[in-house]
């Protein structure tokens, strides 16, 4: 009698390619009248200065914050009065999108903020005073949680930033989300251990992998003996050949395989292994071993 036993350790590999994120930047231009208020122009240059990706397997919230910097640094005291206010740019509430998919946020209110709500911001007075003597002023505005398995791609909102009665200036915010996956593990673990049992006469066996992906998915396969399995006692014992079908694919176990699947929703795929060994004969007793590692990339 022959046992055989078949082990594959699943690796989760995930594609966090590296993109440069430009921010689009806008100047926000006030005036006031009068002996001791804002007697000259002033203007703001405004951008995005945190939170241009968001990692869905992090455990950490990303803080979107906005900078906002004194275009001169000679602008007069009496500036201070007027209020600098920031809103959404098309929509009663800020939303930052991706065709029909939207990021989930919460707004801050921060020490630099007198009111924040749905559809404002309000700079306090100390923020304002800030701007005026040149100092550069970052607001957080939104944080957005840990743990949102969002689809992949680049995330957009337009905020617009007003000094006091003068023309909203809009500020693109860009927020990418990074390729990701997330297994639904059994037992505690992401190593399978299989077994063929007695394959005198043949043997089939079927596993399958459950898992999240946010994007495309590349799954490389490698066996550790070539698509063999062999003799505990090293390959002078023998070792006899198995075949794979990955979901419905043949894989040739002779070299690294590897499987693309396209980005189909964000839901659980269920995709299936089988593997076969034919029916043996004068080989030797014991137990025969592969180690079948893959390895499954987002991207």
């Amino acid at each position: 009698m022959k046992k055989l036993a078949l082990f594959i350790a699943m690796i989760v590999g995930v594609l966090n390619p590296v993109q440069a994120v430009q921010s689009q930047s806008g100047q926000a231009q006030g005036q006031g009248n009068g002996a001791g208020q804002c007697s000259g122009p002033y203007v703001l240059t405004a951008r995005q200065s945190s939170g241009q990706t968001y990692d869905p397997n992090e455990n950490t919230s990303a803080i979107v914050r906005i900078n906002l910097q004194p275009a001169a640094s000679d602008t007069p005291q009496g500036c201070t009065s007027l209020p600098v206010s920031i809103f959404p740019q098309s929509a009663s509430t800020f939303t930052f999108g991706n065709g029909g998919n939207a990021i989930g946020f919460t707004q801050v209110n921060s020490g630099l903020v007198s009111q924040a709500n749905a559809t404002r911001f309000e700079l306090s007075g100390n923020a304002r005073s800030q701007l005026v003597r040149g100092t550069p002023v970052d607001v957080d505005l939104f944080e957005i949680s840990a743990g949102q398995f969002l689809a992949a791609g680049e995330y957009q909102g337009t905020v617009l930033v007003q000094v006091g009665d003068g023309l909203p200036t809009p500020v693109l915010f860009t927020i990418i989300v990074r390729p990701a996956i997330k297994f639904v593990i059994e037992n505690g673990s992401l190593q399978k251990d299989l077994s063929f049992g007695d394959v005198t006469d043949g043997s089939t066996l079927q596993t399958t992998v459950f898992y999240q992906s946010n994007a495309a998915v590349a799954i490389t396969i490698q066996s550790q003996n070539l698509g063999s399995l062999v003799h505990e006692g090293g390959s002078a014992f023998g070792n006899i050949p198995y075949s794979l079908v990955y979901d419905g694919t043949p894989v040739n176990l002779a070299s690294l395989a590897q499987i693309n699947r396209a980005f189909t929703g964000l839901g659980t795929r269920r995709e299936q292994m089988q593997l076969r060994v034919e029916p043996q004969t004068r080989k030797y007793a014991g137990t025969y071993r592969d180690v079948l590692t893959l390895n499954y990339t987002a991207f």
